[in-house]
């Protein structure tokens, strides 16, 4: 996935018609590994991250609690250690009974990431339901953030919500 990603990207900068300094990532739910991951080889002009988790081996462990996650994933999907090294606008959206991927996951990926950054709940949403139910929510989180990057060659506000 993270090749297949890098390959995306590349056809995405090779088109004439794309601002390559204007990409924004966007990664739902395994996605978010691979966002993230993205982003350690080419900076993204902003992320966001729709119900992200911090590791598969945590995600193997909250869905799995018998099993060995931790020894069998390894390193794998490590959004946690990598977001990081990540310097750049960051929008975590998360629905607040996701029964797949625990919100405590997305917002202790949120902590660890550097700001500027923002995390948005979906109040009553479940993992399926961001473009759903949830959709007007999701989608109006998703365009106040476009709104808010800053043009590129700006300075902008380093502050979190």
């Amino acid at each position: 996935m993270y090749r297949d990603s890098r390959a995306a990207l590349a056809y995405l900068l090779s088109r004439p018609d794309v601002d390559d300094e204007r990409i924004v990532y966007l990664g739902r739910s395994l996605g978010t590994a691979v966002a993230v991951e993205l982003a350690r080889h080419r900076q993204p002009h902003g992320i966001v991250l729709v119900s992200p988790f911090t590791t598969i081996a945590d995600m193997g462990r909250f869905l799995y609690p018998a099993l060995p996650v931790r020894l069998l994933a390894g390193k794998r999907y490590d959004s946690l250690s990598r977001i990081r090294q990540y310097h750049g606008p960051l929008l975590v959206i998360h629905g607040e009974r996701d029964e797949i991927i625990p919100i405590e996951q997305g917002r202790r990926l949120f902590d660890e990431a550097n700001p500027p950054k923002r995390f948005h709940t979906i109040a009553g949403a479940s993992h399926n339901d961001g473009l759903g139910d949830a959709g007007q929510d999701f989608w109006s989180a998703f365009q106040e953030f476009l709104d808010g990057l800053v043009p590129v060659g700006k300075t902008g506000d380093d502050s979190a919500d």
